[in-house]
C-alpha cells in the first residue's frame, strides 16, 4: 500500500513538472504519459492524469482530437468512481478545452454543472471561485450576459467571505465586462472595473492593474469618449513599459490605434501607432500579431482611399495567415481584399476573393458544427451518466448499509428488520432511475423520428402549395371565357376555350413534378398568354426572349412560379391603362452561378407612391412567397424576387418590372453568390 502512494505522488511530480516547463524544452513527454495512462490503476489518481495530460496536449499545438478524448474520458471515468468532486473538476476541464477552441455554447453547461454540483459541498473555496468565474466567462463568450453577471457575483461572494483579493479582483473584472454589454447597467459595469483596478494596485498585481486599464479603455471606447480610453491606455503603455513586456507593449500600442481608427479623426496617428506595434510583433515573431495589425493598417488605407496600398496591407494578412494555416484570418482577409477590388472596379478578382472567403467561412462553420454535434453527443452522455452517478452513490450506500446489518445480527433482530428495509427502498430508487435513463434514451429516438418527419412533411407542403395556385389562375380563365360569350363573341370563346383545354393538359402533365426548367416554364407561360391576348383585341401584344445560354434544361423552377406575376401584371397593370399599344415582356438570362428572369409592362405601375412591394399583397404574391419559401427550405438551389415601379427621368410611372433571380448550386459547391442586377437592383 506504501509503495502504491509512492507511485502516485511521483506520477503527480513528473506530470506537474511536465506541465510548468515550455515543450521546446522537454522534447515531447507525451510518450511517457501516454504508457502511464496506458497500464496504470483506473483511480483519482488516474482521471487526475488524463486532464493534465489534456492539457499538455492542448498546449502542443498539432495535437488532433486526442485533448478532447482524454478530456470526455476523464468525465466517464469521475462518473464511474462515483466522486462528486472529481467529476466537477473533470467537467470544468472539458469546458476550458471547449473555450480555448471558442465553443463558450458548450463550455457554458460545463462549467455551470460543475459549480452547481459542488455549491454546498465541502470542498476548498478556491476551486468553487474557479468553476464560478470559468462560469461567467464562458457565459459572456456566449452572449449569455444575465447568467454570466449570476455566476460571477458568486464567485465575488466567497472571494469577499475567503477574503481573496486575487479573485475578488477576477469577480469584479468579469462583472464589469459583462454588465457592459446589459442596456441600462453601464455605469455599474465601470464601478466594477474600477474597483478591481484598485484591488491589483493595492495587492501591487501589475498584470490585474493591466488587464483593468485596458478593459476600462475598452469600455469607452464602446461608449464613443475616445480620449477618455487613450488616457487609460496610455497609462496601461506606461505600465507594461515598466514591466519591460513587449507584447504587452505591442497589442496597447494596437489598442491605441484602434481608438484612433475608430474615432476616425486623425487616422495619420492610428497608422503611426499600428507600425510601432507591428514593429514589435516582428521582434517577437509573433506571427498572429503581425497578421491583426497589418488588417488594421489596411483599414486606415482604405479609409484614405489608397486602394491599392491597402490591398498590400490585406494580401500580407493573408499571407500570414496561410503560413499558420489560421482559417479566421484567411477568411477575414480574403473578405477585405474582395471589397477593395469591388471598389476598384476589378469584379472579377473580386469575386474570386469573394468566393476564397466564403469557403473558409464554410469550413470554419462545419469544424464548428462538428464539434457542436460532438458537444451533444458528450451532453446526452452526461444526461445518461446522471442517473447512473446517483445509482452509484447510492450502491455504495448498500454496501455500507449490509455490512452494517452484519454487524448488528449478533446483537438484535431489530437491526436486521432495519437493513431489509433499507435495501427495499434502494431497490425502489434502482428501479426509478433505470426508468429515467430509458426515458432520456426514448426522447433521443424520438427527436430523430420527428426531424425525418419534418422533411417529408416540407415536401409534401411544397406539392401542396403548388396546387393551391391551379384554382387561381383557371378561374380568371373561365371568367374570361364567360365575358366573351356574354359580349357574343362566339368563335373567341370557343377558341380560347380550346386553348384552355390545351392549357389545361399541359398542367395536368406536370402536376406530378414539384420543380420543371425554365424552357417549361417559358412554354407554359406562351400558352397562357395566348389566353389572355384574346380578351384584348388588337391592343395587347407580348414578347417572350430566351437569352440563357446555361441551365435551361436544368429543373430549378416550381411549376407555374411566373404565372401569377404575369397575371397581375395584365389584370392591375395593363386592363387600366389607357395606353394603346399594351405591352408584355419577358426575357430569361443565365450566367455562370444564376438564372435572371424578368417580367416588364407599361401599365399603370404599382400603387401607394411607387413603393415596392407596399401595401395590400395580392393572393398570388402571398401564395408565391410561401412556395419559394418552402422550396429554399427543401432543395439546395435559391431563389429570390422582387417587384418594383419603371419610371422615366421626370420620375414619372411607366410600367413595372418583376425581377426573380434563382442561384445554382453545383454539388461540388459549398456556397452560392449573390450576383448584381442591373440598376444596382438588392433583392430582400
Amino acid at each position: 500500500m506504501k509503495s502504491n502512494g509512492l507511485l502516485k505522488r511521483m506520477t503527480a511530480v513528473v506530470i506537474g513538472f511536465y506541465i510548468s516547463l515550455p515543450l521546446s524544452v522537454l522534447g515531447n513527454p507525451l510518450d511517457s504519459l501516454e504508457r502511464i495512462l496506458k497500464h496504470g490503476p483506473i483511480d483519482s489518481a488516474y482521471v487526475e492524469t488524463q486532464m493534465a495530460v489534456s492539457r499538455l496536449y492542448h498546449r502542443q499545438g498539432q495535437h488532433g482530437d486526442r485533448c478532447m478524448d482524454l478530456a470526455s474520458d476523464a468525465v466517464q471515468r469521475a462518473v464511474d468512481l462515483g466522486d462528486t468532486y472529481l467529476y466537477a473538476k473533470a467537467l470544468d476541464n472539458l469546458g476550458l478545452l471547449y473555450r480555448y477552441h471558442q465553443y463558450y455554447a458548450q463550455a457554458l453547461p460545463l462549467h455551470q454543472k460543475a459549480f452547481d454540483l459542488t455549491e454546498s459541498l465541502d470542498i476548498p473555496p478556491l476551486s468553487k471561485m474557479i468553476f464560478a468565474n470559468n462560469t461567467g466567462v464562458a457565459a459572456r463568450h456566449n452572449g449569455n450576459f444575465d447568467v454570466s453577471v449570476e455566476y460571477y457575483l458568486k464567485a465575488l461572494a466567497i472571494a469577499e467571505k475567503e477574503q481573496d483579493a486575487k479573485n475578488q479582483e477576477i469577480a469584479n473584472n468579469g462583472l464589469g465586462i459583462a454588465l457592459m454589454n446589459i442596456t441600462g447597467r453601464e455605469q455599474e459595469a465601470l464601478s466594477h472595473l474600477r474597483r478591481a483596478l484598485q484591488i491589483a494596485k493595492a495587492s501591487n498585481n501589475t498584470l490585474g492593474q493591466a488587464m483593468n486599464y485596458l478593459s476600462i479603455g475598452s469600455y469607452y471606447d464602446e461608449i464613443g469618449e475616445y480620449e477618455t480610453a487613450r488616457k487609460y491606455l496610455f497609462e496601461l503603455k506606461r505600465l507594461n513599459e515598466g514591466m519591460n513586456d513587449t507584447k504587452g507593449i505591442a497589442i496597447t500600442l494596437e489598442a491605441i490605434g484602434n481608438s484612433y481608427l475608430r474615432e476616425n479623426k486623425d487616422l495619420p496617428t492610428a497608422r503611426t501607432y499600428f507600425e510601432r506595434s507591428l514593429k514589435l510583433y516582428e521582434q517577437l515573431n509573433n506571427q498572429l500579431g503581425q497578421a491583426t495589425v497589418l488588417s488594421s493598417i489596411g483599414d486606415v488605407f482604405q479609409r484614405n482611399g489608397q486602394l491599392s496600398r491597402a490591398l498590400a496591407a490585406y494580401f500580407q494578412a493573408y499571407d500570414v495567415g496561410n503560413d499558420l494555416q489560421n482559417n479566421s484570418m484567411i477568411q477575414s482577409s480574403a473578405e477585405l481584399i474582395s471589397t477593395v477590388y469591388e471598389q476598384q472596379g476589378d469584379t472579377k478578382r473580386a469575386l474570386a476573393y469573394y468566393r476564397i472567403s466564403q469557403q473558409y467561412k464554410d469550413s470554419l462553420a462545419l469544424h464548428q458544427q462538428e464539434i457542436a454535434i460532438s458537444a451533444i453527443k458528450h451532453q446526452y452522455d452526461f444526461e445518461s451518466k446522471e442517473a447512473e452517478i446517483e445509482l452509484l452513490t447510492k450502491d455504495k450506500q448498500l454496501a455500507e448499509a449490509k455490512l452494517h446489518r452484519r454487524n448488528l445480527i449478533i446483537f438484535a433482530m431489530a437491526g436486521l428488520l432495519a437493513v431489509l428495509f433499507g435495501f427495499g427502498f434502494f431497490k425502489i430508487r434502482v428501479r426509478r432511475l433505470k426508468r429515467r435513463s430509458d426515458e432520456l434514451i426514448k426522447r433521443q429516438k424520438d427527436a430523430r423520428l420527428k426531424a425525418l418527419y419534418d422533411k417529408n412533411l416540407m415536401e409534401a407542403e411544397i406539392i401542396a402549395t403548388r396546387m393551391q395556385i391551379n384554382p387561381h389562375f383557371m378561374f380568371n380563365c373561365l371568367g374570361s371565357i364567360r365575358f366573351l360569350v356574354e359580349k357574343n363573341e362566339n368563335k373567341k370563346a370557343l377558341d380560347y376555350l380550346v386553348d384552355f383545354s390545351c392549357f389545361t393538359r399541359r398542367v395536368l402533365e406536370i402536376s406530378h413534378r414539384p420543380v420543371h426548367s425554365v424552357s417549361d416554364e417559358l412554354k407554359l407561360l406562351d400558352q397562357y398568354l395566348r389566353l389572355e391576348k384574346n380578351r384584348f383585341d388588337d391592343g395587347f401584344s407580348y414578347h417572350i426572349v430566351n437569352e440563357m445560354e446555361q441551365w435551361e434544361e436544368r429543373d430549378v423552377i416550381p411549376a407555374l412560379l411566373l404565372q401569377p406575376f404575369v397575371e397581375n401584371a395584365i389584370c392591375h397593370g395593363l386592363s387600366p391603362s389607357n395606353r394603346k399599344e399594351k405591352q408584355l415582356r419577358i426575357v430569361a438570362k443565365s450566367g455562370a452561378t444564376h438564372i435572371e428572369l424578368t417580367i416588364e409592362d407599361n401599365g399603370v405601375g404599382l400603387a401607394e407612391h411607387r413603393t415596392p412591394q407596399s401595401g395590400h399583397k395580392s393572393m398570388g404574391h402571398k401564395i408565391t412567397d410561401k412556395r419559394v419559401d418552402l422550396f429554399n427550405k427543401s432543395y439546395r438551389d435559391h431563389i429570390q424576387w422582387r417587384i418594383e415601379n419603371l419610371v422615366d427621368p421626370e420620375d414619372r410611372v411607366e410600367g413595372t418590372r418583376v425581377q426573380i433571380a434563382i442561384f445554382i448550386l453545383e454539388t461540388q459547391e459549398t456556397e452560392f453568390v449573390y450576383p448584381p442586377f442591373r440598376s444596382g437592383v438588392s433583392f430582400n
